[in-house]
């Protein structure tokens, strides 16, 4: 049965309302993601309380939240506030003063499940098990220490991308002297906390501030592939977009691609917390995890209706919710996956290849979804698979494996295949460029193998001859058609192995 949950985040800077559906099959998509710019945190009077305006502000935003899921047909919402209401010394009576306008009961989260709901988006989208998290709202940031995907530590400052640009930043950009003295009053207050120490884990990002930050550093290196979940740069290089950030002028950063122009004003202040964080304790890469607290906050409403507390993988949850999407046949592609292994191991024990670690995980993924894009059209399906998966976030896989897995998925031929990773010398060597072949030309005979989608061809022997190998193709009925197309396709195997295949048949006698 299909369920709509709109999930209201009621921030420092913004306030936004996401809507998301799950279907009857148990997947979960984000339908619609609106916000306004309320920066409730400038409303906050001398005696800390959230001025009337402010309230106003916020009851007017509800207004128009409520009427939109409406029309959406929302029959739960969780609205849900942060730091500015919950350091604000009326709070009580915000809450009751929303309540009585608009019918709605906001839950006021703790600085504790502010900081949990963060860690619980991270190691439920992410491959990550051990790191520091950091979310820099508009008036508070988050950070935490997880270990073996549990959290361990938490702690919420008291400042944010707003506070810190009212403290700090006097103009419209960041001078050096403004900048010396809030890098040392952010020192300070990480030195306050003694379990902010290095340990060798990478930093990961969620939030506006950390997205705005990630989407400029694509732009600025021209990165090709779609999305920035899970996107991981180095420390050096985290450090090297920050300077450019601040020391960009107004225009500047108006022209910059990625930025929010709702940010503008507060992002040299809020980018600087995050570098200086990622400095003290000595990260080696900052990773930024596109799914922070609204996530956070709807993954615990969906394990909870399934009677879990995380996602025990991450991985495999993506790979399932990605299945069902494209109406993949499950029989048919864990057939695929059986001939793809014994063609494998058979070209070990023959002696042709000698195998990687990666590579049966590889050839197992690729075959659960091989030519996936033929859901769209079946005479591109090598290339709308290609686009499909690598514009598919893939939770539980970097950038890498994301792009190693729509190579193979989608194999053409290698020609093609080193077309598609020129513009990434770093990822791929000669080595890795081999086992993409060897991969991608399994996948695409095991696929031409069960050409009529019947499993005809039930197993195949590797065998060593005096002209090279014979593959024998064990069958119930006759394999006419996957052998005409076996044939064909054959040559890029070939090609990989530097060896010559015969396709033979044995064709099982039933009496």
């Amino acid at each position: 049965m299909e369920k709509k949950l709109a999930v209201i985040d009621i921030g420092s800077n913004s306030i936004r309302n996401v809507i998301f559906e799950v279907n009857r099959h148990g997947q979960y998509f984000e339908r619609l993601n609106v916000k306004e710019v309320a920066r409730l945190s400038s409303h906050i009077t001398d005696a800390n309380e959230l001025s009337e305006m402010g309230i106003q502000s916020l009851i007017e935003t509800l207004d128009h939240f409520i009427s939109l899921n409406k029309h959406h047909g929302v029959k739960e919402m969780l609205p849900v506030a942060t730091a500015a209401i919950r350091n604000a010394s009326n709070s009580e009576a915000i809450l009751n003063e929303v309540l009585d306008a608009t019918g709605m009961e906001i839950r006021l989260l703790s600085d504790y499940e502010e900081a949990y709901f963060g860690y619980s988006a991270i190691v439920n989208s992410t491959y990550i098990e051990d790191g520091y998290s950091v979310d820099i709202g508009g008036g508070s940031m988050e950070v935490t220490y997880f270990k073996d995907r549990e959290l361990v530590f938490y702690h919420s400052f008291p400042f944010g991308a707003v506070t810190l640009t009212n403290d700090f930043m006097s103009g419209d950009t960041l001078s050096k002297d403004e900048r010396k003295q809030l890098t040392a009053f952010l020192k300070k207050a990480f030195k306050d906390i003694d379990w902010l120490v290095p340990h060798g884990v990478p930093l990961v990002g969620v939030g506006g501030t950390a997205r705005n930050l990630v989407r400029v550093e694509q732009s600025l290196s021209h990165f090709p592939l779609e999305g920035i979940h899970q996107y991981t740069l180095g420390a050096d290089r985290l450090h090297e977009v920050v300077d450019e950030l601040i020391d960009m002028s107004t225009k500047q950063l108006g022209r910059l691609d990625g930025l929010s122009k709702d940010r503008m004003d507060i992002i040299a202040p809020a980018v600087t917390a995050i570098d200086e964080l990622a400095r003290y304790l000595k990260v080696p890469e900052f990773t930024m995890s596109n799914n922070g607290l609204r996530e956070g906050l709807f993954y615990e409403y969906y394990l909870k209706e399934n009677n879990e507390i995380r996602f025990a993988d991450v991985k495999e949850e993506s790979f399932r919710h990605f299945e069902k999407q494209y109406d993949v046949d499950p029989v048919r592609h864990r057939h695929l996956v059986h001939l793809a292994r014994q063609i494998y191991m058979g070209l070990i024990e023959a002696k042709t290849i000698k195998p990687k670690p990666f590579e049966p995980g590889l050839l197992e993924a690729a075959c659960r979804l091989a030519y996936v894009g033929e859901y769209i059209d079946h005479n591109n399906k090598s290339d709308h698979t290609f686009h499909l998966i690598t514009t598919n976030d893939f939770k539980g896989m970097n950038n890498e494996d994301r792009l190693a897995l729509a190579l193979v998925t989608s194999y053409k031929s290698r020609r093609l295949l080193e077309q598609h990773i020129e513009g990434f010398p770093e990822w791929f060597d000669s080595k890795m460029l081999k086992s993409l072949e060897l991969i991608g030309s399994i996948v695409k005979l095991v696929d031409a193998l069960d050409l009529t989608e019947r499993q005809v061809v039930e197993n195949i022997d590797v065998e060593t001859t005096d002209d090279g190998l014979a593959f024998t193709l064990h069958t119930s009925t006759s394999p006419r058609f996957e052998l005409q197309r076996g044939i064909r396709h054959k040559k890029h195997l070939e090609r990989a192995i530097e060896t010559t295949i015969e396709l033979r048949v044995e064709e099982r006698i039933t009496l």
